[in-house]
C-alpha cells in the first residue's frame, strides 16, 4: 500500500532513481497504453522495488500527472511571446508559435500520442491535461492583446481557444498519423489560415 506521503529527492542517487521510474513508465506507456502498464511493471523496468515506487509516487495515476507536466514544460518552454522580438511580424509571430509546438512534438511523440488519446477517453484525464492547455491560452490572449487595434476578432478568448484547438489537431493529426511528413509546408499553411482569421 502507498505511503501518505511522498518523498522529494534530494540526492544526486535518489534523483536519478525517480528518474529511471520515470522514463520507464514513458516508456511503457508508449508501448502499452497508460492502463495496461501497472506499477509493478514500472518498478521492474527501472530496476527498483514497488516500494520504492511508491516512496516517490502516491500511485500511477500521480506518475502519470507529472510526466504530462513534464512533457508540456518541454514543449512550451520556448513559447514565451515576451522573449519574441517587438517588432516581429503577426505572420513570423504564428509560424514561430506553430514550429515550436510541432517541436516540442517531436519528443517522446508516441507519449504525446497516449496523452492525447487519453484526454479524448476521459474528462478525468483531459482536466489533468486542460491545466497546461490554459497557460497556452493566456499565452495567446496575451500575444492577441499587442495587436488588439489591428485584429478584426472581438473575443480574444475565443479566437485564442479556435487557434490553440486548430493548432493542436493539425499538429497531433502531422505527427502522430502522418510521422512529421511536409511539417514545414503544413506550418507555413496553418500560418496563412490563421493570420487571414485575425486580420
Amino acid at each position: 500500500m502507498a505511503p501518505a506521503e511522498t518523498r522529494v529527492p534530494k540526492q544526486q542517487r535518489s534523483i536519478e532513481k525517480k528518474q529511471r521510474i520515470k522514463d520507464a513508465a514513458i516508456k511503457l506507456m508508449s508501448e502499452k497504453g497508460y492502463h495496461s502498464t501497472s506499477s509493478n511493471e514500472i518498478a521492474k523496468a527501472a530496476d527498483v522495488s514497488i516500494g520504492t515506487f511508491y516512496s516517490y509516487f502516491k500511485d500511477k495515476k500521480e506518475l502519470y500527472i507529472e510526466l504530462v507536466s513534464d512533457i508540456y514544460n518541454i514543449v512550451l518552454e520556448p513559447v514565451d511571446f515576451s522573449t519574441f522580438p517587438e517588432d516581429m511580424s503577426i505572420e513570423d509571430t504564428v509560424y514561430m508559435y506553430i514550429s515550436y509546438i510541432f517541436k516540442g512534438h517531436s519528443v517522446m511523440t508516441e507519449f504525446q500520442r497516449e496523452i492525447a488519446s487519453l484526454s479524448e477517453q476521459s474528462d478525468e484525464f483531459r482536466e489533468i491535461e486542460m491545466e497546461h492547455k490554459k497557460e497556452v491560452s493566456e499565452m495567446l490572449i496575451h500575444m492577441l492583446g499587442d495587436y488588439k487595434d489591428q485584429v478584426k476578432v472581438k473575443d480574444l478568448k475565443t479566437a485564442s481557444y479556435i487557434i490553440l484547438t486548430m493548432v493542436e489537431a493539425v499538429v497531433h493529426d502531422t505527427m502522430f498519423h502522418n510521422k512529421g511528413k511536409n511539417k514545414k509546408a503544413v506550418t507555413q499553411e496553418l500560418t496563412a489560415m490563421i493570420v487571414n482569421y485575425l486580420f
